[in-house]
């Protein structure tokens, strides 16, 4: 069955339809591998919604920072945001990218808006999660460290961590993942902004 014959399964919404028909026209005249498809893919998602997001860069973490050349690891961070923060389903993606990358960006996802509770219920998630999984969380938690660690030196205006939960939720994620170049350079980086929420640095 062709994309463009799946599609037409996802839903009634008839100006969603019009505009992924004529995303699938443009994939179907210009065959790109999987890579592009998800760049273009998260592209076109976000673009929808107005909103910015640092998956090129998770991407790139992978690929020079981590030597990671899997497809379906690459492919999934490329996504890994769009079930959280667009209309994006796990359907759409597994039609597209295929059931592995479906399943990799779901177990990295959390709930839309989730409270508290929903948030440690995630971090416990993402401890038992795949070794692909736990890659793509690693250069994810990387992208928003340096980030956030540009509040306390003055490369970006965002506003300064107050707290270091967020530290503490990286820091016990970090023990269930194996020894590994990436888990050094996470660990650094959050061990950096904790200390510049405690005033250490």
């Amino acid at each position: 069955m062709s994309l463009r014959n799946k599609i037409s399964n996802w839903g009634t919404d008839p100006v969603r339809f019009k505009s992924w028909c004529s995303y699938l026209k443009t994939v179907e005249q210009e065959p790109k591998n999987k890579i592009e498809l998800a760049k273009d893919f998260a592209t076109k998602k976000f673009e929808e919604i107005g909103v910015g997001n640092h998956f090129l860069e998770v991407y790139e973490i992978l690929k020079t920072s981590f030597n990671i050349n899997d497809e379906e690891i690459l492919v999934s961070a490329l996504l890994h945001d769009t079930l959280e923060d667009t209309n994006t389903t796990s359907e759409e993606i597994e039609n597209i990218f295929g059931e592995n990358v479906a399943a990799m960006v779901q177990e990295v996802s959390h709930p839309k808006n989730y409270n508290a509770e929903q948030k440690k219920e995630y971090y416990e998630k993402i401890k038992n999660i795949s070794d692909g999984g736990k890659m793509i969380k690693l250069a994810d938690f990387a992208s928003h460290l340096k980030k956030f660690i540009g509040a306390f030196t003055g490369e970006n205006n965002l506003p300064k961590f107050t707290y270091n939960e967020y530290c503490v939720f990286i820091r016990s994620f970090l023990e269930s993942c194996d020894d590994s170049y990436a888990k050094a350079y996470v660990s650094e980086l959050n061990d950096t902004l904790d200390s510049y929420i405690l005033g250490k640095k």
